[in-house]
């Protein structure tokens, strides 16, 4: 006796069906950038949901596409999602044997539709494929994933154990007795709950799914808001929040408080004004006017004020974001006083050195000589022995003393030199 119309409970499973795809799909454009497999999940949900639409149309289709194409469907949409969960967790696995397994199923379809029709053996050939297929997902989910993810797919996999227990019943089930009709509607009260079963699974597993997923989007984001945290505070750069409108801080860093002298408590709920940070206002200004008409500053050079009233030179870079819908800025400040001194050394170096040399080349140049008395003419006209000259316009120093053939031309009476010259 017939308790349950099939029909009826296939046509229901198949709207249940619609808005557990409407919201996998929805999944997936939500976080196909961020993880694999989600298409995958997603092309499995809309085959079962289309060969659930085969199932019912029978009786107004060929029957190869409501029995033969149908269940194929479903079968290749099971091995979809256990590829899906596989890129999903990052654990890629050989498939040759679930394609065999797969064009074993089809062709056992085939041939018990075609040449010899029994809907007992295509009922088991279903149920063995789905149990294969359903029990590898569970062992990826518990075993094969790391222990760090368990508990995000732990319900994926009960769910797919629970199909795996409803294959086995139904297993047993057929194994002790065959269908009297060969028609799938007149199949019975078992199949009829067996139908159930499989919608109330098909539920849950889109639930499990969905938490799996956000879940694991969760952790990531708490993930990279501790690496963030992290980053935002050990950097020795002055970083900082603020709002665009006003300025008003609403985080800094150590960073901060090490070049401005400004700690946490001193910049919380106050302004770049009120802290007057900016040693020009016309700067900051400047600034988000900049940022209002490009989004970003890349390596301004600007002044600041610390805390104490001393001015920093700052290397400032800055973007828009969006924080609560609230565009916000995100500055970063690079102290650069230290090396602004060390340039400012090496120019007044470079200038000395240019005058120095300058200085060099006036003696390297045609000099204005007395051919008598070996005087030089300097800019301003006047006549300079050679002595004063080059010290003047060099370093070098001068000792005196006489040569050898002045020693013998002016005191040829004293025996001084022989053959050198001393001073």
């Amino acid at each position: 006796m017939i308790f349950f119309d099939i029909r009826t409970i296939v046509f229901s499973y198949v709207v249940t069906n619609i808005i557990c795809v409407l919201f996998i799909v929805l999944l997936w454009r939500q976080s196909r950038d961020r993880f694999a497999g989600l298409d995958l999940l997603a092309f499995d949900f809309i085959l079962q949901t289309v060969a659930l639409v085969l199932i019912v149309l029978r009786g107004a289709i060929p029957d190869w596409m409501s029995i033969v194409l149908s269940n194929t469907m479903i079968i290749t949409g099971a091995l979809l999602g256990f590829l899906g969960y596989e890129h999903f967790v990052g654990k890629k696995g050989p498939q040759t044997h679930n394609y065999v397994l797969v064009t074993f199923f089809i062709l056992v379809q085939c041939y018990f539709f075609f040449v010899q029709p029994s809907l007992t053996v295509r009922s088991l050939n279903i149920s063995l494929t789905l149990l294969l297929i359903c029990f590898q997902s569970v062992w990826l989910m518990w075993h094969r994933i790391e222990p760090g993810l368990r508990s995000l797919t732990f319900g994926v996999g009960l769910v797919n154990f629970l199909y795996c227990l409803d294959s086995i019943f139904r297993i047993i089930k057929l194994s002790i007795g065959t269908y009297t009709e060969n028609n799938y509607f007149q199949s019975g009260t078992f199949e009829a709950l067996a139908l159930i079963v499989y919608q109330l699974l098909f539920i849950m597993l889109t639930y499990s799914i969905i938490m799996m997923v956000n879940r694991r989007l969760l952790m990531e984001i708490g993930t990279q808001e501790e690496k963030f945290s992290k980053a935002f505070h050990s950097v020795p750069y002055a970083i900082m929040l603020t709002r665009l409108s006003d300025g008003l801080m609403f985080e800094v860093n150590d960073g901060f408080a090490n070049i401005t002298g400004y700690h946490y408590d001193d910049a919380m709920g106050k302004t770049t004004i009120d802290l007057r940070l900016w040693v020009n206002e016309e700067d900051r200004i400047a600034i988000v006017s900049e940022l209002t008409r490009h989004k970003r500053v890349r390596d301004a050079e600007y002044q600041f004020r610390k805390k104490s009233g001393e001015i920093v030179f700052g290397l400032f870079s800055a973007e828009i974001i969006q924080i609560n819908d609230i565009p916000c800025v995100l500055s970063v400040i690079i102290d650069i006083t230290e090396r602004k001194y060390i340039e400012e050394d090496r120019e007044k170096l470079i200038r000395e050195l240019k005058i120095a040399v300058s200085q060099i080349k006036k003696l390297s140049g045609l000099l204005p000589i007395c051919s008598h008395c070996k005087k030089i003419r300097d800019d301003k006209g006047y006549w300079n022995s050679i002595e004063s000259y080059i010290h003047e316009h060099s370093e070098a120093e001068f000792s005196h003393g006489i040569c050898q053939e002045c020693a013998k031309k002016y005191y040829p009476d004293m025996d001084l030199y022989d053959d050198e010259t001393h001073d």
